[in-house]
């Protein structure tokens, strides 16, 4: 039995791997491919998958789609990307080809990466970013649209000589409406309850299956800490309660969400420096432990029958590998946008081999970085969300 749960645990994280990671990995690519092509560069391959090639899928203007048989991701290759001094220099140069073969090559250079002034490719190196932020604020507009978990709102504490005291509430009572007025978060207990201070106030309640309605008087100047009720509430999902959106709210909805998990992600250090999150709680988490949370979700999903729990991951991922691709590091979209912007400051580029050579380089140790991160997903696992 226990290795049958091995083996389904492993297939459950391939799983999540293959519908989680790899269709963010394939979009990312494809926002460089569109930005190329926008800026005039040549892309000779958009690989879904990496090589060995399996198949040629079709033709769009000089680009060639193919399929591949390593299945982590994808790739685009534009013209001169990896062209080094020799194949890259301008081919006016060259007085011993033929004119054919010269005016072929003449148009290729002009269409390729390192021929094309820094601030396109910028735009290039950025397409893959904001794609994968496109992409979760469309989705995140879809969760909204397509409904979202309605919040109960339980009494989790009650204080001592208070109205809520007086009345006789109870920890775990459901609140469910306030005059009359139904309470669909916690926000709304108190947003109501400021409406009537030290008026009588009734309270319909959920108990043990039953629902039944209290009346109490909100004070108007309580003790510090205790609240108008004397009350402390909390949220809980109910999953089987789905609310949706129409369209408009949920663009508004969608974008302030996708707003606030760029900004935690881009305050993630202040918080870990300010001790707001635990330093064991904010290590690095590899591919071993995203697919598990991808796997998590998908089931969650499942048991729920509703997408909201897999597209919140879908998200959260995007919006990460959107950020991270942004990082000043060399072999990264933000590294290659450094290394543009200098370009453009000190009006002289590196050549591109040098240039693709330290790429290769970090590439390298960027990999021996995420291999260490995802044996501490096998050896040290963080507990999954």
């Amino acid at each position: 039995m226990e290795i049958w749960n091995g083996i389904k645990d492993g297939l459950g994280m391939i799983g999540g791997f293959i519908v989680g990671l790899i269709p963010l990995i394939i979009v990312h690519e494809f926002g460089h491919l569109i930005m190329a092509k926008l800026t005039g560069i040549w892309a000779r391959e958009f690989g879904i998958g990496f090589p060995p090639r399996i198949a040629r899928l079709f033709r769009w203007r000089e680009t060639e789609f193919t399929l591949n048989w390593v299945p982590l991701g994808g790739f685009v290759r534009l013209e001169g990307e990896q062209a080094f001094a020799e194949e890259n220099k301008n081919p006016d140069d060259d007085e011993e080809e033929s004119p054919e073969k010269l005016a072929e090559k003449a148009d290729a250079y002009a269409h390729s990466l390192y021929a094309k002034p820094p601030e396109k490719r910028i735009l290039v190196y950025l397409g893959g970013p904001l794609m994968n932020l496109l992409i979760a604020w469309v989705l995140a507009t879809l969760v909204f649209f397509t409904g979202i978990p309605t919040a109960r709102v339980v009494i989790d504490q009650i204080m001592p000589a208070s109205p809520a005291a007086e009345a006789r509430l109870q920890v775990n009572d459901v609140i469910v409406a306030v005059n009359g007025e139904k309470v669909e978060g916690t926000g709304d207990v108190s947003r109501l309850t400021q409406k009537t201070l030290g008026q009588p106030t009734e309270l319909t309640l959920e108990r043990e299956g039953q629902t039944l309605t209290v009346s109490l008087v909100p004070r108007v100047n309580p003790p510090e800490g205790q609240g108008a009720m004397g009350i402390v509430v909390k949220g809980l999902e109910n999953p089987g309660d789905l609310k949706r959106y129409p369209l408009g709210q949920a663009l508004i909805y969608g974008s302030r969400y996708v707003g606030n998990v760029i900004g935690v992600s881009l305050m993630l250090p202040v918080y870990i420096i300010r001790g707001l999150i635990p330093i064991e709680q904010a290590r690095p988490v590899g591919i071993i432990g995203i697919s598990q949370i991808a796997q998590q979700s998908v089931e969650e999903s499942i048991a729920a029958s509703a997408v909201y729990p897999f597209l919140n991951f879908v998200i959260l991922i995007s919006v990460s590998l959107g950020i991270f691709n942004l990082l000043p590091i060399p072999a990264l979209d933000g590294g290659r946008i450094l290394f543009s912007v200098v370009e453009k400051v000190r009006h002289k580029p590196l050549t591109p081999a040098i240039e693709e050579r330290i790429h290769t380089i970090a590439l390298f140790i960027l990999v021996v970085i995420f291999i260490f991160i995802a044996i501490l997903d096998i050896v040290a696992p963080l507990p999954l969300p």
